[in-house]
């Protein structure tokens, strides 16, 4: 059985009543389609330059040669305009559809309305900014106004949009890293599947169990979404724990995948049971991570051999940390798989940044209670909210605006939420939903 990560500030008892509360657990997500024949771009004279055909076609071929990707891949001034729409929920906003020559028709809406247009973006971003710290839904309403139901719609309608396509605009990862986080939903324990790569969350899928089939469709969802932006997708590596079930899972969603054993995990398991060594314990730990920081997979296993050596000298009657040593030095060629692929993640912090965040998350907001559906859909737009939202003026490490733009190099708005939904187009999809 997995140990529980959840923080230790709230322990779960193993007798903790669970909720009676009756809800469908059997119904999972599932993409309605909705949203997928929709354009996002930004416009400074929308509504002016609807009625015009010469002026609205000019903007739209300027912005698709900066911008094909959040265009159809059948555009190419393959169109022609086919009505004018006037939205009952803004009746100020006049929503031009076209229709390309495959038949389809697409409206072009400009991407400071929310989906559904329930709303201006520069109004609801700052409520969505909240609720990723998980200020409740009530809280929001009470400080910006409208009812919590509002805020909750507002939130889960990002579910609808692909993670990987909506992020993943310039190339698609080769290497990856994943993991799985403990949660509860009824009381019952329950597993988020989280995918990363390159600082943004690819993939975060829900899992009832810790079973291979239940993490593989966990898992699932990242690859569905990934080859639908690029068919025939096939990653190098994946870092993961050493789960087995997780590994199998892997496996099965890409059969020449390379499984990244991590090392940190490793290391951990050495630190709990000798911390309290102190000074004998940071030279045992200096000369793992100087065996870590090796160029080549020979200079690696000599220095665990070292290690261990360091150990049964200095430590001989320890025989907790030998037997940790020990078990290293029996994985190593696991880990030394790492030096075959370059570029790949080693250990998991790449996993772990965004799991931490999560953990506060489903903290604060006390877990999930009610339908499985539900549960997938707050998950997805938290992991939608964290690619896009801005960093914090503090962080002065990088000179970007977001995770995005880390990935991309470039943003499509000053607006983080605008940027989301210019870069979520069709939903973020490249294909029609009824081909995934």
């Amino acid at each position: 059985m997995r140990t529980n990560k959840l923080s230790p500030h709230f322990p779960m008892c193993k007798d903790s009543k669970k909720s009676t509360r009756t809800t469908d657990l059997s119904t999972r997500f599932s993409y309605s389609g909705r949203g997928e024949h929709s354009i996002r771009i930004p416009f400074d004279n929308y509504n002016s330059i609807v009625p015009d055909h010469k002026l609205f076609r000019a903007y739209l071929s300027a912005y698709y040669e900066k911008h094909p990707e959040v265009f159809p891949s059948e555009f190419k001034d393959n169109y022609h305009f086919h009505d004018i729409r006037t939205s009952e929920k803004e009746p100020y906003l006049r929503i031009r559809r076209i229709k390309l020559f495959t038949g389809e028709c697409y409206s072009i809406i400009p991407s400071d309305v929310m989906p559904y247009l329930v709303g201006s973006t520069d109004f609801v971003e700052k409520g969505l900014l909240l609720r990723h710290y998980a200020v409740p839904y009530e809280v929001i309403g009470r400080v910006l106004g409208r009812d919590s139901d509002y805020w909750e719609r507002a939130e889960q309608s990002l579910s609808r949009l692909s993670l990987l396509g909506s992020c993943c605009k310039v190339e698609m990862p080769i290497h990856l890293a994943a993991d799985e986080k403990i949660t509860f939903i009824n009381g019952s324990e329950a597993y988020i599947a989280l995918t990363s790569a390159k600082d943004c969350v690819l993939g975060a899928g829900f899992s009832l169990s810790e079973n291979t089939a239940g993490l593989q469709e966990a898992y699932g969802e990242f690859k569905t979404e990934a080859l639908d932006v690029c068919a025939g997708y096939a990653p190098k590596s994946v870092n993961l724990d050493g789960w087995k079930p997780t590994n199998l899972a892997w496996k099965g969603l890409f059969e020449h995948i390379t499984i990244v054993l991590c090392f940190l995990h490793a290391f951990l398991k050495v630190r709990q049971v000798g911390k309290n060594l102190k000074d004998k314990f940071y030279d045992l730990g200096n000369l793992l991570w100087s065996a870590y920081r090796q160029v080549s997979a020979i200079e690696f296993k000599q220095g665990l051999q070292e290690a261990l050596v360091w150990a049964q000298t200095n430590l001989p009657n320890n025989e907790n940390i030998l037997a940790k040593v020990k078990e290293i030095i029996a994985k190593q060629e696991a880990y030394a798989i790492s030096f075959q692929q370059d570029g790949c993640y080693r250990t998991s912090n790449q996993i772990d940044r965004p799991m931490n965040m999560l953990d506060r998350y489903v903290y604060q907001t006390r877990y999930f209670h009610g339908h499985l559906a539900t549960a997938q859909q707050k998950i997805r737009a938290w992991a939608m909210i964290y690619n896009f939202m801005p960093f914090t003026d503090r962080s002065k490490k990088v000179k970007k605006a977001s995770r995005f733009e880390e990935l991309n190099g470039f943003i499509y708005h000053k607006s983080w939420l605008q940027n989301m939904l210019i870069a979520a187009s069709m939903n973020g999809f490249r294909q029609h939903h009824k081909k995934h």
